[in-house]
């Protein structure tokens, strides 16, 4: 800034102490940032400071503190990332703590664009007291505030945390709402590393998470369910569940839910967390804890439409992968009647069911989603033949069946059926199926039938298998290659505009 504008800011600065002159030197301080570039203007707002304009917000007036907001800002925005807070640390403390939220926002902003830009911009030890104060933000009253609170706090450098996390323990004295953001912080870290993970239980964050299951507040359990979710699919996660107890207790808690009159709200949460687990580690689950598995089946008989959904998507979920399969399988009759029971879903019930249902059961079908699965290392042949016999539970002619369903008018409908049809043809019976049921091919090739883009790309997967099976003769093998080579969203009318442009 030249020396002229330095002396306009520094006059500017100095009326400020007279409350007759205040909006007019704020709005004079406002015009010289606009027209200045950051060039011009940085030294000078760094050598005069800001702490006149900082006293300016302690007025009764909403008018000038809106106003003193709006030149801080553009104070700040001359700035590059971390640099405002290294040259007015003191103020921010201030501004963090402030009583309006307007004056929380504006300073809780720029910790976010310093983390954003470089999590190590503002180095520790120097700005621990910053970062310390941002975390206690997820207490803050203004939900925006909160919420930014937290996305700055689950990324702070590692070496912040063990300071952090110490002082965000009276987060835990407040309501649902701040212990829940608490948590979201201790899963986000926890999962980085196995250190950050022993940082946190050790302070008994994760103990305390697990403790509160036992709150009778409904969505504040089923809150804290999906937190540990995430947080037990990583090895250290529940090996810590495991070894310490916790997930027996967890247990405990899905034993007493017959007797809860709530349990519709619960019981989703919980089939969540088990079949996140199970999904990864079935092997494990199913040996130590299949009971766990009946609240799922019973669900799945239920029909109970709170619950049905999520134990449908869960079944899906832990039948992706091929141990999951054989852990399901062998449950026996159990899991037995859950197949048959998603089978009568397909067939009988409202579209968001069956949407649900066809998904399921392609989960179960499917083979390509487990990255066991390659071509040096193929499907247990145990796979192959039961995957086809539950497959036949949907009819006595299942592939007509899906056929049929592949057909249906509603959109999300067809989408689910081809979904499936491509978990089908992941296996060599499935792909005879095809080949045996006529009009099937004709159809899948007929592109003047109207699909939204995303089952036009199902159904372009489904094809691409097919191409390759030797389930189908030379002519067969030849369109479904030229349609392979067209791509998913070829038509008749790109053909004969290059024609037309040929000529």
């Amino acid at each position: 800034m030249p020396n002229e504008d330095t002396d306009h800011y520094r006059c500017f600065i100095g009326r400020l102490n007279r409350e007759e002159q205040r909006p007019g030197a704020l709005n004079e301080i406002k015009n010289l940032l606009d027209t200045k570039p950051a060039g011009e203007v940085v030294t000078a707002i760094r050598d005069i400071g800001i702490s006149e304009l900082v006293q300016c917000l302690n007025v009764t007036n909403p008018t000038h503190v809106d106003l003193t907001c709006d030149v801080l800002r553009l104070c700040f925005e001359k700035f590059q990332a971390g640099d405002a807070i290294k040259n007015f640390t003191s103020n921010f403390m201030y501004l963090l703590r402030h009583e309006k939220s307007c004056v929380r926002k504006l300073a809780v902003d720029q910790v976010r664009k310093s983390i954003t830009t470089d999590p190590n911009i503002l180095p520790i030890p120097e700005y621990i007291d910053v970062f310390v104060a941002t975390a206690q933000m997820i207490c803050d009253p203004d939900v925006g505030i909160a919420q930014e609170a937290v996305l700055i706090t689950k990324n702070l450098p590692a070496a912040a945390y063990p300071k952090v996390l110490d002082e965000l323990r009276i987060a835990l004295q407040q309501n649902s709402s701040s212990k829940c953001n608490v948590f979201e912080i201790v899963v986000h870290i926890s999962t980085k590393s196995h250190e950050l993970f022993k940082l946190c239980a050790d302070m008994k964050y994760v103990e305390y998470m697990i403790l509160e299951l036992q709150s009778d507040d409904v969505l504040y359990q089923v809150n804290i369910l999906e937190l540990l979710s995430r947080m037990a699919i990583k090895p250290h996660g529940i090996n810590y569940l495991v070894k310490n107890g916790e997930l027996q207790k967890i247990l405990g808690h899905v034993s007493e839910l017959k007797n809860n009159p709530l349990r519709g709200l619960l019981i989703p949460g919980y089939m969540k967390f088990f079949g996140c687990i199970a999904h990864t580690y079935p092997k494990e689950i199913f040996d130590k804890h299949s009971d766990v598995f009946d609240t799922l089946f019973d669900a799945i008989q239920s029909n109970d439409p709170a619950v049905l959904p999520v134990a449908l998507d869960t079944l899906g979920f832990i039948g992706t992968t091929v141990e999951g399969k054989l852990c399901l399988a062998a449950l026996g009759s159990k899991y037995t009647k859950a197949v048959n029971s998603v089978s009568r879903l397909i067939k009988n019930s409202n579209t968001e069911t069956k949407v649900r249902a066809l998904n399921c059961f392609a989960g179960l079908m499917s083979v390509d989603k487990d990255p066991s699965v390659t071509k040096t290392n193929p499907v247990d042949h145990r796979v192959t033949l039961m995957t086809r016999e539950w497959f036949r539970t949907l009819d006595v002619k299942p592939m007509q069946a899906l056929f049929d369903i592949c057909k249906n008018p509603f959109p999300d409908i067809r989408q689910a059926a081809f979904t499936l049809l491509d978990a089908v043809c992941q296996h060599q019976w499935g792909e005879e199926m095809v080949a045996r049921s006529a009009g099937f091919v004709e159809f899948l090739l007929d592109r003047s039938i109207v699909y939204t883009k995303e089952t036009n790309e199902a159904k372009y997967d489904v094809i691409k298998r097919l191409a390759l099976s030797p389930a189908f003769d030379a002519v067969i093998v030849r369109r479904l290659n030229t349609y392979v080579e067209q791509g998913p969203f070829y038509s008749e009318s790109h053909l004969e505009v290059a024609m037309e442009e040929g000529n």
